[in-house]
């Protein structure tokens, strides 16, 4: 590892299926059993998909809102922040670190750079990261965009139009 990748994590490419509903819904449930529990345990409790959950705590873990020690999980001080948070605070703290994850931090990187993305350049992106369930991770991603509050489809549904981008901390790279 080079002087440049040092302290800057790896990305994580955001699954098709994992919602922002699921992530706060697994952290509700880490907040309202309390710390160190099995992760077993909080898919039986979740009632979610065998296959669903392994994803929605990868995005947890790389939004900085849970960590895994010894097979178990726990909230980190984002993550009880986010659980307890309301709307508002919610979507600040993750604003926060949604560049952690793909293809956001792409299409964040490209608004900055263009302003917009007519939808076939949206669209391309997608396709680029997504070739096998497009139309699942194209809505997927919108919701993602409109819910961290970074983007969105214009009216029109020819554009992705920026709502508020997050600034690159200083020797940071989006």
């Amino acid at each position: 590892m080079d002087q440049s990748d040092r302290g800057r994590s790896k990305k994580l490419l955001l699954p098709p299926d994992v919602t922002p509903d699921h992530v706060l819904g697994l952290l509700e449930l880490l907040r309202s059993l309390g710390s160190g529990i099995d992760s077993m345990y909080v898919g039986d409790a979740l009632g979610e998909d065998v296959d669903l959950l392994p994803h929605a705590i990868d995005v947890a873990e790389a939004l900085e809102l849970v960590v895994q020690r010894s097979g178990n999980l726990e909230l980190t001080e984002r993550g009880r922040r986010v659980a307890a948070g309301n709307p508002k605070t919610v979507k600040e703290l993750l604003h926060e670190v949604a560049l952690k994850l793909e293809p956001i931090s792409e299409i964040v990187e490209q608004l900055k750079k263009k302003g917009e993305l007519p939808v076939d350049e949206f669209e391309s992106i997608i396709r680029k990261h997504y070739p096998t369930n497009f139309e699942e991770a194209l809505k997927n991603v919108l919701v993602w965009g409109a819910y961290l509050g970074l983007f969105k489809m214009d009216e029109d549904d020819e554009r992705v139009v920026p709502i508020r981008l997050p600034r690159a901390k200083r020797g940071e790279r989006v």
